[in-house]
């Protein structure tokens, strides 16, 4: 029995490391919201249902740590706020916090509308697709301005966004490795890695140390100035995590508005009808609710980040079970997004389910930000961000329909479209 177990264990390991979104949904609708099993010689709790979910991350968030994942030996991103615990993570967030203040908005909001025309003229005039990386470029631009006060040329933006994805690809190998070489060694298989991360440091220092500093730069340098690692770090963290998870969900609308015309047809109207040729702003989103139920379905059926893990360093009751210290729990967006327990219908695109449905029992299951104390801090700025892309691109633009290409996601970091995949654009007429 015991030998039938263990083969068992390291079958849901090895199916785990080849499709890990079918293998803990599979592991949810077998066991239920609260769900122990191992993987190979590693016990896991994953907590999938909405309820369940809320009291882990809300209710027993501030007692938590990161789980496995992440090192703080990583040199890019080690020290700062993703990674970092204790008295370290709280500086970082009370540092960064004043950059999501929603009177700082409005003037991010010009700068996003303004980058968006930018890129859609651009291609218009250049050319008829867009793609994944594109968003990317776009969205590294939105972080640069918005956050730091600075811009690059599109060459600059491009280089910088591949490099972000080259480390990030680099650490999410790294994290299902069992042998891991010291980040220091510049052995073959991790000069991609070198490379990109020799370009992003000095980059993101030049912001950092210019004669004129922005906001977040200037309290990092405050609240951090014994810790230069961490105030490098953080920034690296400000841009890597703010543009790479938001561009990948830019991307993944544009794919569900292209093979959805009926809801582009809509959304464009409304935006027609309300904003009537004016750029949007901050203050034309109230009048522009289908555009947020847009996002939000997008949000809950592609969550860039799907998969979230916690340890408990004491004893944790959930349930009525109470769990020993050192316990790894699981918490994926993605399967808890698609469970129809929580959501009808949870594989279709439904954006009016966010108009008409149950609010308050959606609200509970739907975590595309993270909950509690480790929430993303910048969740309001990104559906900000998206709101204004996604209605200055349909004002612009159409996007038509894609045949006979895989929509698997694919689970890196974060969940990415499928490599190589590009839209057909075409310029409106209005």
């Amino acid at each position: 029995m015991v030998h039938q177990h263990l083969g068992q264990d390291f079958r849901r390991l090895w199916s785990f490391h080849r499709d890990p979104l079918k293998t803990l949904s599979q592991i949810a609708r077998a066991q239920g919201p609260l769900a122990s099993f191992h993987m190979g010689p590693w016990a896991f709790v994953l907590v999938s249902g909405g309820a369940q979910v809320h009291t882990l991350l809300n209710t027993h968030g501030k007692h938590l740590i990161k789980g496995p994942g992440m090192d703080a030996n990583n040199p890019l991103i080690g020290r700062g706020p993703l990674v970092a615990e204790g008295d370290l993570w709280k500086m970082e967030r009370l540092a960064i916090q004043p950059a999501f203040d929603h009177g700082r908005f409005a003037d991010y909001g010009t700068w996003i509308t303004q980058a968006t025309r930018d890129y859609c003229h651009q291609v218009i005039r250049t050319k008829a697709t867009t793609s994944d990386h594109d968003m990317l470029v776009l969205t590294m631009r939105v972080v640069l301005g918005t956050l730091f006060e600075g811009d690059a040329s599109v060459s600059a933006l491009q280089e910088m966004a591949q490099a972000v994805q080259t480390v990030m690809t680099y650490f999410y190998q790294r994290s299902r490795s069992v042998l891991r070489w010291p980040y220091t060694w510049r052995v073959p298989g991790t000069l991609p890695y070198h490379r990109a991360a020799d370009r992003l440091q000095p980059w993101m220092a030049e912001f950092l140390q210019g004669p004129r500093k922005s906001l977040v730069a200037e309290r990092l340098h405050q609240a951090l100035r014994d810790d230069p690692d961490a105030v490098l770090q953080t920034a690296l963290t400000l841009i890597m995590a703010g543009h790479e998870t938001t561009g990948h969900a830019l991307f993944w609308t544009l794919l569900l508005l292209a093979a959805n015309p009926a809801v582009q047809a809509r959304l464009q109207q409304e935006v027609d009808d309300q904003l009537r040729g004016q750029c949007p702003q901050i203050s034309s989103l109230d009048r522009l609710p289908y555009l947020k139920a847009v996002i939000l379905e997008s949000l809950r059926l592609f969550p860039p980040v799907w998969l979230l893990s916690r340890s408990n360093p004491h004893p944790l009751t959930l349930e009525g079970e109470t769990f020993a210290p050192r316990t790894f729990f699981l918490v994926s967006p993605y399967v808890t997004h698609h469970l129809s327990s929580e959501f009808p219908n949870p594989n279709d695109f439904d954006p009016e389910r966010w108009l008409q449905g149950d609010q308050e029992a959606y609200a509970l299951a739907f975590l595309p930000f993270g909950k509690g104390p480790r929430s993303c801090i910048g969740r309001d700025f990104a559906l900000l961000e998206m709101q204004l892309v996604i209605a200055s691109f349909v004002q612009a633009l159409t996007l038509h329909p894609i045949s006979g290409t895989s929509w698997r996601p694919v689970p890196r970091l974060s969940l990415l479209p499928p490599p190589g995949m590009r839209l057909t654009v075409s310029p409106r007429s209005t």
